[in-house]
């Protein structure tokens, strides 16, 4: 019988296990969190085909109560390696070791940091506006970063605080125009172009101001909270295989988002791929979860 793994529960994890069950395949998933990954924490998504506008949790739910109705089993467990054995791989995490014949790793990209968050996360410092946004109602926040997630977090914010300061060391925002059109609608949005934060100074233990660093001097700017959208590195440091990597240590895949070890596919945002969007991640999961399953077909 077909029978894969699929590693992570993103968007990317779900197209795959989907994909795979419908070509009758047994799949199991393994997912630490929630299923949905950062898809389910967007507030709005507006570039989705087929939807003008859907929430993420609702698309993340509808994708996960999909999977389930076709059969899949998840084990909610964090993986600790993934290595090469007998006829295959085998997945081990704390509670136990699973074997399979084909593998697809949708792990996605975990956030990067600034280095000076120190004891602040959870403390005023987040990377998730969604999720942490609605403690700061009414009150000036600052979202570190230039690019599409920087807008996104920004522009959901300015809904419910009182002033967003968007810090970049760009000269200008790195995003689609309407999403930054949408974000400058705002009134209370104040860009801060080629600055730097270089400090978080806190007070009873929560975040009560940043330090900037621009043009040779360093200002202090008070805000309660510090959304990081600064970009992400792949999530690869559980797999114990000599699979080739991208020099920015994405996974390479080809055109059947197979890796360079036969049997083993990766999809969504954990690739070499040059959009890391929503449909391209649903799309590389399509093709993973496909060939996958054909491939655990023919391995004895």
């Amino acid at each position: 019988m077909k029978k894969i793994a699929i590693i992570g529960g993103g968007v990317a994890g779900l197209s795959a296990a989907i994909y795979a069950l419908r070509s009758g395949a047994e799949v199991t998933l393994f997912e630490q969190f929630g299923l949905g990954g950062l898809a389910a924490t967007i507030d709005k998504i507006e570039n989705y085909p087929s939807y003008s506008a859907v929430e993420g949790w609702k698309l993340a739910s509808d994708m996960s109560a999909q999977a389930k109705a076709l059969g899949l089993k998840t084990v909610r467990q964090k993986v600790l390696s993934l290595v090469k054995s007998d006829g295959g791989f085998d997945v081990v995490t704390a509670n136990g070791q699973y074997a399979f014949p084909a593998v697809v790793v949708a792990t996605g990209t975990s956030h990067n940091k600034l280095g000076i968050e120190g004891d602040y996360v959870g403390h005023g410092v987040s990377y998730c506006a969604t999720c942490d946004g609605a403690f700061f109602r009414g009150r000036p926040v600052a979202v570190v970063g230039g690019g599409k997630t920087a807008v996104s977090e920004a522009t959901y914010l300015a809904d419910i605080c009182s002033d967003v300061y968007v810090v970049t060391s760009r000269s200008e925002l790195d995003a689609e125009q309407k999403a930054t059109e949408n974000l400058f609608a705002h009134g209370n949005v104040h860009p801060l172009y080629n600055t730097s934060v270089s400090g978080i100074v806190g007070q009873d233990g929560e975040v009560a101001a940043i330090e900037l660093f621009a043009d040779g001097k360093v200002d202090r700017l008070n805000v309660s909270a510090v959304f990081i959208a600064t970009g992400a590195v792949p999530v690869t440091d559980f797999i114990r295989l000599d699979v080739e990597k991208s020099s920015r240590g994405y996974i390479v895949v080809d055109g059947r988002c197979e890796t360079s070890v036969k049997g083993l596919f990766a999809a969504g945002d954990v690739t070499d791929g040059s959009l890391k969007q929503i449909v391209t991640a649903c799309a590389d999961g399509a093709k993973a979860g496909s060939f996958a399953a054909a491939y655990s077909a023919t391995v004895k």
